[in-house]
């Protein structure tokens, strides 16, 4: 769940640091503009002019994109930190409306930033199935490098006695 917390913090330091330079760059295209046109410096105009675009029209976007975000890190938060597991609880913890938690939920499983269980549309429940055990497909023992005996469980090692499971 830690590396689950590291990747929505990265993205929202990204989203954060893009926003931040487009809001900056608007405010600096402006003056870049006007030196650029008046001194007919054109890479500082077109450096202008590119800066007051993407400033305003991608950094609403951006500021928009980031608070989304961090609405999604506390939803993520309270599944992980809270331990809440109910869209009702998490919608009363939060103040938010239980459609909104739950495309929240969805988002978040979609991204990642929740693993570890299975979702219902309405509860999450600890996902306690385990992995596949490895199937052994090799005829020596790995422990030892002896040659394995066939049994009806599966396979012994009659050197150092480990045995497998048939899978």
């Amino acid at each position: 769940m830690k590396e689950n917390k590291k990747s929505i913090e990265k993205t929202l330091r990204t989203v954060l640091l893009v926003a931040l330079f487009g809001s900056v760059g608007f405010v600096a295209g402006i003056p870049c503009i006007i030196f650029g046109a008046t001194n007919s410096w054109w890479p500082l105009l077109v450096l202008g002019i590119i800066l007051v675009v993407f400033g305003f029209y991608g950094t609403p976007l951006l500021w928009v994109n980031y608070g989304s975000l961090k609405t999604q890190k506390r939803v993520v938060d309270a599944i992980n930190e809270e331990h809440l597991t109910n869209v009702a609880e998490i919608a009363s913890q939060l103040q938010m409306k239980d459609k909104d938690v739950r495309e929240y939920i969805r988002k978040g499983i979609n991204k990642k930033y929740i693993t570890g269980f299975l979702y219902d549309g309405n509860t999450l429940t600890p996902n306690e199935k385990q992995a596949p055990k490895k199937k052994i497909v090799q005829s020596t023992c790995p422990n030892c490098g002896g040659r394995l005996e066939t049994t009806e469980k599966g396979y012994t090692c009659p050197y150092c006695g480990s045995s497998f499971e048939k899978q």
